[in-house]
């Protein structure tokens, strides 16, 4: 512990209170909301009845007192660093015991609150014959905060109750939070959903009773979640501009980009799809099988807005997720390039789906770009100097004007897949790195070309050795899983 830290004395319940972090306070107002809610379905199905070695505990008159079972179930944490209130997954033993002691902390602490406040009603003159030691209301109280985290089947702490011989107000105060919880970490586009269905399915951890409870109540805990939605980690669910009907004629593709650092998924690698709309239509077409046939029917500018909208839709999903794959690797047709006003789309679709530009790249091939005319050049050209990210692909390194290249403003490159473990190619890229230029992978198609892409520098490697062609909902549960 750290050596400028006291273990303080408090006096009230207010003092206590703000002396657990932030954090803590916050999900202490959550728990306790949720708590109320638990406890007035308890009373109406009659929880706890039976439970003869708590009676009494779950009446309608002491609802506001459920409140404050909530709000004041982790107060123990108050007596230690605010280092060790919230726990750590690399917690050594004796860190963790410190932890684990907050539930007998808790009690004592309300113990002596409780004391201290009956000495102060005495000295007024005002003494409550009620509130003795064994009062339900005060043993409500310690019996929350000392076994909240106790089990129905016994795996909990601290002392391993089971059954009813936890506290029927523990039981409730325990699901609260265990909802809580798992609302404000999970990762997940419907955190209060997936919640409910891990609770549900979960066995032994809460009463069945009491998880029937829940299910009765589960609009109402809904409510909850949603007041308080902007105070904790969970995951708003994304409303999309496009519309991505299963029978849509295109739509993206997602690959797994690997960084160069730990092999992370950093990035999503956007392919586009066609069905049906050239001549030759077959079930699934290419960007390039389709090409020509949406310059000529002039339809360059409506599928490249159409697939602009659905990767940042990408963009701000993945962001919401909060996945460390923040950037969508998008490529376009290249007649995008040949009009001037498609930089006005692109900030278009910035300003509504309200995304970072540097979490969108966009693909130009070498070959179109050096075939271009001088107007289409201007428009890359401009679109360079307005900061966005734009990829010379497939570029042939080995014979290139490189130079030519810098100077229009290209900074990130993207090596002709025929060029992996090339050693000329590999002594090319360890030249132009030391010139401030970039460089992303593709091709990966095995385990070697992969480490021979990594261990040149590059950056976001893609193929289908870094993961399947998935569509959109399938890559964010992928990823949500495998970042959990």
């Amino acid at each position: 512990m750290r050596e400028t830290w006291k273990r303080k004395e408090y006096s009230t319940w207010d003092e206590a209170f703000r002396g657990l972090a932030p954090t803590i306070r916050q999900e202490s107002v959550r728990v306790a909301a949720y708590t109320r809610e638990l406890y007035i379905k308890a009373c109406e199905k009659s929880f706890g009845k039976d439970n003869q070695a708590y009676p009494g505990r779950v009446r309608t008159i002491y609802t506001d007192l459920a409140y404050k079972c909530g709000l004041y179930h982790q107060l123990g944490k108050a007596l230690v660093p605010p280092e060790y209130q919230i726990y750590q997954k690399d917690f050594t033993e004796e860190e963790r015991a410190v932890y684990e002691k907050y539930t007998a902390d808790g009690r004592a602490l309300i113990t002596a609150l409780q004391e201290k406040g009956q000495l102060r009603k005495e000295k007024r003159g005002s003494l409550l014959s009620e509130m003795t030691s064994d009062s339900i209301p005060w043993m409500m109280l310690r019996e929350a905060a000392a076994q909240h985290r106790e089990r129905f089947d016994g795996k909990g702490f601290p002392e391993g109750l089971s059954g009813n011989d936890i506290s029927p107000i523990a039981q409730i105060v325990g699901l609260a939070r265990k909802l809580d919880k798992l609302c404000a970490t999970v990762k997940s586009e419907a955190p209060f959903d997936e919640a409910l269905e891990k609770l549900y399915a979960s066995e032994g951890e809460f009463s069945p009773e009491l998880i029937k409870i829940l299910k009765k109540c589960q609009d109402q805990c809904r409510e909850v979640y949603e007041k308080y939605i902007h105070y904790t980690r969970t995951i708003p669910k994304t409303i999309p501009l496009v519309i991505k009907r299963e029978n849509r004629p295109l739509g993206l593709s997602y690959r797994p980009a690997v960084s160069r650092a730990e092999r992370t998924v950093d990035a999503a690698e956007a392919i586009p799809w066609f069905s049906g709309v050239s001549k030759d239509a077959g079930d699934k077409e290419t960007l390039q099988e389709t090409e020509t046939f949406l310059e000529q029917a002039e339809l360059t500018v409506q599928v490249s807005e159409y697939l602009l909208y659905e990767a940042a839709d990408m963009v701000l999903r993945l962001s919401n997720c909060r996945l460390k794959a923040e950037t969508v690797i998008l490529s376009l047709p290249m007649g995008f390039y040949k009009e001037k006003s498609q930089l006005r789309l692109l900030s278009k679709v910035i300003e509504e789906e309200k995304i970072q530009k540097r979490r969108l790249f966009l693909t130009i091939t070498e070959d179109f770009y050096r075939k271009a005319s001088k107007g289409t050049k201007d428009n890359v050209f401009m679109y360079l100097r307005n900061d966005w990210n734009i990829v010379l692909d497939d570029c042939n390194i080995l014979d290139a004007d490189m130079e030519e290249y810098k100077k229009a403003g290209f900074r990130y490159i993207r090596p002709a897949a025929a060029l992996n473990n090339i050693k000329e190619a590999a002594d090319t890229i360890s030249i132009l790195r030391q010139q401030d230029l970039v460089f992303l992978g593709k091709g990966c198609d095995s385990e070697d070309i992969l480490r021979w892409q990594i261990e040149n520098g590059m950056e976001m490697c893609t193929g289908t050795y870094t993961g399947m062609l998935m569509n959109e909902d399938e890559f964010i549960r992928d990823r949500l899983v495998k970042e959990q």
